[in-house]
């Protein structure tokens, strides 16, 4: 069978080509199939949701700027705070310890009045750097309470220190009035092994060195005591020494106290020098081997060693003294000289 795709008209006759009606060209028709069944649409879903059906929506995420605002507050808030911490620590420990300073301050009991050397060039200026090296010394005895003042007019010379009641006083005199000069010089001598040429007299000495020319400004007499503390107050020896000095207590770096043998009165003072003096005195002693040197402390000789080999750096003091006084020795030494020699005019005690 055939059939017309067009009009859907069926023919028999297999052999025909064409149909009747409108000429279309025939097909063969396909077996009868079974009509599709009506489509059903589907009923209509229940409203009720179900767990596996809905995914919850994530939270919205806050603006970055919200979180980094914050957080720059927070921040700007510890800067704050540690500004306040840091500034306000120190202010509040400097007003503790000022408080504790006006209720726990020692009175100051002992009054002093020293002059310095009438016949210093310079009196004003001798009188002001009096006053520093004074002030460095109590400093370095460990006085929290005390005060260095010109008296006046420093060109009149006067000084005055007041000063807390102490356990002794006199060894703060004497640590505020020794004068503190130190000098290593050439002791004018036969060299070692022959021993060290010394005088009785101060007048011997000085006849040794005019006998050849010498001169007070390139030779000098100085008295020579091996021990600190003498039972007389007149020295036994007088030896003759070159000037200038080799290295002065300007050149002085530190000093100690120490004690070689373990007996009380057996103490002597080490001393280093600073690089300048370091460098005359390794020079001169490098050229002056078996040759003495004298250790002059206050214009008075305090030993004298002779040179074995060259030195730079390094001397010794050995006087034999006390602890006590080889300490205060060192302590004078470190803080510096005094410029010129002072005396105590005035002493006074109040309550």
């Amino acid at each position: 069978m055939k059939r017309c795709p067009t009009c859907s008209r069926v023919y028999d006759d297999l052999s025909l080509k064409f149909c009747f009606d409108d000429g279309t060209e025939l097909v063969n028709k396909l077996p009868e199939t079974t009509t599709p069944p009506t489509l059903v649409m589907p009923a209509p879903a229940e409203s009720q949701p179900t767990i596996e059906g809905f995914t919850p929506p994530p939270p919205p995420t806050p603006p970055a700027t919200t979180v980094s605002a914050f957080k720059s507050k927070r921040q700007r808030n510890l800067i704050v705070w540690i500004l306040i911490i840091g500034l306000g620590l120190p202010f509040i420990a400097g007003v503790a310890g000022g408080a504790w300073m006006i209720f726990h301050r020692r009175a100051l009991v002992h009054h002093l009045v020293l002059e310095v050397d009438p016949t210093a060039p310079d009196r004003g200026a001798a009188v002001r750097q009096t006053v520093n090296v004074i002030d460095s010394r109590l400093n370095a005895l460990g006085l929290a309470n005390y005060e260095v003042r010109p008296e006046g007019d420093p060109a009149d010379g006067r000084i005055v220190v007041n000063l807390p009641a102490t356990d002794d006083p006199e060894r703060v005199k004497k640590v505020i009035s020794t004068w503190g000069k130190l000098e290593l010089v050439h002791v004018v001598s036969p060299p070692s092994p022959g021993l060290v040429q010394t005088y009785s007299t101060k007048e011997e000495a000085a006849a040794s060195f005019t006998s050849f020319g010498g001169t007070e400004t390139t030779y000098r007499v100085l008295p020579y005591s091996d021990r600190e503390d003498i039972s007389s107050p007149e020295p036994k020896k007088w030896v003759v020494v070159r000037s200038p000095a080799i290295v002065t207590g300007s050149d002085l770096r530190d000093a100690a106290a120490v004690n070689r043998t373990g007996r009380g009165d057996d103490y002597q003072i080490t001393f280093t020098l600073k690089a300048s003096g370091a460098e005359k005195f390794g020079i001169w002693t490098g050229t002056h081997i078996n040759e003495y040197l004298g250790v002059v402390l206050n214009d008075e000789v305090k030993s004298i060693p002779y040179i074995k080999s060259q030195i730079h750096d390094q001397g010794e003091i050995s006087g034999r003294f006390s602890r006590q006084s080889a300490e205060d020795l060192a302590l004078v030494l470190r803080a510096g000289a005094l410029p010129v020699p002072v005396k105590f005019v005035e002493e006074t005690m109040s309550k």
